[in-house]
């Protein structure tokens, strides 16, 4: 029995998000497809991360047990890209140890969030980024970001029908910055993420950099633990799963 890991990059837009569904293609889906064509037995894969219908990824990870020995990693990863569509790709494949485990095996994750900001939506970009149509101040969004950085209750930034009574989660980097071409963007790395939880803090971050709200706004959402203080649920097209952390020792 191998245990494989793979590193996984998609274009979301077309896909129900990472997960299995009732109905409709996710990227899940997918990947066990081309897995069972390769390899002949029903294939489980197990991801790191659920992103959402539309969210992109640049570094998922996921695992998955084979009793199939005579494919080699490199051979495995060029067969499976042959058998997947264009909007998902295999970027690297290896064989790890039959405790590791893509979910729980995680130790972080780092998100990244695009933000264009024009009159003008950018057609070539679209379910690339989030069209915002106007300038945003990137200072006091800056100042926001760095209030979020630490250990604390994140209800107020998850759906208001959370069922988890555990919402305390740590931050360790919440950065925004310039990027090309009318671009601003929101980098997010943390322990783990509640529901939602990235897409309402760039929401936020929208409302304090149009001057909506000031930087404080944060240490109201923090203390109040109230979704309604917070902003709206930025849409999922401007975000990305870039990377999924593990300890090194899990991995050999």
């Amino acid at each position: 029995m191998r245990n494989i890991k793979l590193t996984i990059e998609y274009e979301g837009t077309h896909y129900l998000g990472w997960q299995r569904q009732p109905q409709g293609m996710t990227v899940q889906q997918a990947i066990e497809e081309a897995i069972e064509k390769i390899t002949g037995a029903a294939a489980s894969v197990t991801g790191a991360g659920r992103t959402d219908a539309g969210v992109h990824a640049a570094g998922q990870v996921a695992n998955f047990h084979t009793t199939n020995l005579r494919i080699p990693t490199d051979g495995l990863r060029r067969a499976v890209n042959s058998r997947l569509p264009r909007d998902i790709a295999i970027r690297s494949v290896a064989e790890v140890p039959q405790e590791f485990h893509a979910s729980r095996s995680a130790v972080g994750k780092t998100y990244r969030y695009r933000i264009y900001t024009a009159p003008v939506r950018p057609v070539e970009l679209a379910g690339q980024v989030y069209h915002y149509w106007r300038l945003l101040d990137v200072e006091p969004m800056q100042a926001a970001g760095r209030r979020l950085i630490g250990t604390h209750d994140f209800r107020g930034f998850t759906v208001a029908g959370e069922q988890r009574e555990d919402t305390v989660r740590t931050i360790t980097r919440c950065e925004v910055a310039r990027g090309d071409n009318n671009e601003i963007h929101v980098t997010v790395q943390g322990g783990g993420f509640l529901y939602r939880m990235v897409r309402i803090i760039v929401g936020t971050l929208v409302e304090i950099g149009r001057g909506h709200w000031a930087p404080q706004r944060i240490n109201t959402i923090l203390s109040s633990r109230d979704r309604r203080d917070a902003g709206p649920t930025a849409l999922p097209d401007g975000l990305s799963l870039i990377c999924v952390h593990y300890d090194p020792e899990s991995l050999v």
